[in-house]
């Protein structure tokens, strides 16, 4: 019988990986909410020395 999986902790880190990147998500999307030129953050957005596309 060929084993499928030759190294299950490989698995189980993947498993994590996605369950965090998943958890993560929501923050990061509140963090580019916060980087939006709308949001109250616009006062360090216009510090940048690049201009805002």
């Amino acid at each position: 019988m060929p084993q499928l999986n030759p190294e299950p902790w490989l698995m189980i880190l993947s498993i994590t990986w996605l369950v965090l990147i998943t958890s993560l998500q929501p923050k990061i999307a509140s963090l580019k909410f916060m980087n939006s030129p709308s949001s109250p953050a616009q006062k360090t957005t216009k510090t940048w020395p690049w201009p805002q596309i």
